[in-house]
């Protein structure tokens, strides 16, 4: 059980704090049980989830782990480029669904890819693409964002900056 304070990654909302733990006083609602009662970081609102939902819920990652992740994203593989739109949204969906950082970050290269790819023929990707990716920076740079400590809108920059740099140094 997460306590006060803690932040979590709470389904595909992103990044939440726990703001309380409480007991519910609706009558719709089962007055013993207990509900996270969660802000999320980059939206305005409240969350209110029992504490047993089967909603993904995960503590943060530290901020060790979002280096080690981004040291690791130039051996991380682009994944398979669907034609079919449903078979795109399916696999988008399943890979969102593991809420882990490396999966995220291999929706954005594969797309990153594609644009690449669609861009020598004059072309743009599909909004499929264009939706999940934006999803998945959302997600990953929230995180990122608060582990590292800087606002969400600098953390594209500095993943980019540090991974050029690793990339730099694989050359040499």
């Amino acid at each position: 059980m997460y306590k006060v304070n803690d932040l979590i990654v709470y389904g595909n909302e992103g990044v939440c704090k726990v703001e309380a733990i409480e007991v519910m006083n609706v009558t719709a609602v089962a007055n013993d049980r207990l509900y996270y009662v969660l802000k999320p970081l980059y939206r305005n609102g409240t969350v209110f989830t029992p504490v047993d939902t089967k909603v993904f819920m995960r503590p943060v990652i530290s901020a060790d782990d979002a280096q080690e992740i981004i040291e690791q994203i130039p051996s991380i593989e682009t994944d398979v480029l669907y034609s079919s739109a449903n078979l795109l949204s399916d696999h988008y969906d399943k890979a969102m669904e593991r809420h882990d950082c490396k999966y995220l970050i291999q929706v954005i290269k594969t797309v990153y890819l594609k644009n690449q790819i669609a861009a020598t023929k004059n072309k743009k990707v599909s909004e499929t693409d264009r939706r999940y990716m934006k999803k998945a920076e959302d997600m990953l740079y929230g995180e990122f964002a608060v582990v590292l400590e800087m606002p969400k809108n600098d953390v594209k920059a500095y993943v980019e900056e540090k991974v050029a740099a690793i990339e730099l140094s694989l050359i040499k």
